[in-house]
C-alpha cells in the first residue's frame, strides 16, 4: 500500500502539500509503530529532516546530514509531539513487541479485498491478553471509507487514540477519547488506532 504520490516529492511552499506531506509522515510513524520488531527511524525523522531526496548523503558535512535544532522547536508541538507521544504509547503496550512472531491468535485481518488491486485500505485488531485489543486501519484513499468496528472484547469499548484527520493535538490522546461507535469514518490518506478499554 503505498501513500505517495507525485505530489510529494521536490521543494515546495505550497501549503496543502505540504500538509499532506506532514499527513503522511505521521501515517508512515503510526505503520512504523505498530510493527513488530525493532523500529528504525532515521535521525531527525521527528522533526521531518530532508535530505532533499540524496539517498547517500553520508559525506555530506552539511545541513543534509547536520541535526537541525531550530527546525525540532519549531515542530515541538505538532509533528515531534506525534512521534514521541507515539513512541511511548509503543513502549507501554506489549501488544506491539511480542517475542515471537505473531500467530492466528494474536491478529484478526479486517480485510475481504484481498485480491482488488485498486484497494488501497488496510485494517487490523492486535489481540491483547489482558482484553485491551488495538485497531488500526489505514486508508490510502482519496475519499472517505466508513468502516463497521468490530466489537471490542470483554465488555470493553472503543477508544480514539490517532485520527490522522483531526488537527494537532487531537490527532493524538495518549488515554484515548470515548464515544466510538459501531462505524468510523475514515479520512481520505489517514490512519486510525483504537484501543480498547473499560
Amino acid at each position: 500500500m503505498l501513500f505517495i504520490g507525485t505530489l510529494l516529492t521536490g521543494v515546495t511552499a505550497d501549503p496543502q502539500i505540504l500538509a499532506l506531506r506532514s499527513r503522511q509522515m505521521k501515517n508512515f510513524h503510526l505503520a512504523l509503530m505498530v510493527s513488530q520488531g525493532t523500529p528504525m527511524m532515521l535521525m531527525g525523522d521527528e522533526y521531518a529532516h530532508t535530505r532533499y531526496g540524496n539517498n547517500n548523503s553520508y559525506g555530506h558535512d552539511t545541513s543534509i546530514n547536520h541535526f537541525q535544532w531550530g527546525q525540532l522547536e519549531a515542530k515541538k508541538k505538532d509533528h515531534f509531539r506525534f512521534f514521541s507521544e507515539l513512541i511511548k504509547f509503543r513502549h507501554s503496550h506489549q501488544v506491539f513487541r511480542k517475542e515471537n512472531f505473531i500467530g492466528k491468535n494474536d491478529v484478526t485481518w479486517h480485510e475481504n479485498n484481498w485480491d482488488n488491486f485498486e484497494s488501497k485500505f488496510l485494517a487490523f485488531t492486535l489481540h491483547d491478553e489482558d482484553g485491551e485489543d488495538i485497531y488500526v486501519a489505514f486508508n490510502a484513499h482519496d475519499h472517505f471509507v466508513k468502516v463497521s468496528l468490530p466489537a471490542p472484547p470483554n465488555i470493553r469499548r472503543w477508544f480514539r487514540v490517532v485520527d490522522r484527520n483531526l488537527e494537532s493535538a487531537n490527532d493524538f490522546v495518549y488515554d484515548g477519547v470515548p464515544g466510538v461507535g459501531e462505524t468510523y469514518n475514515i479520512a481520505p490518506y489517514s490512519s486510525i488506532l483504537l484501543k480498547a478499554k473499560l
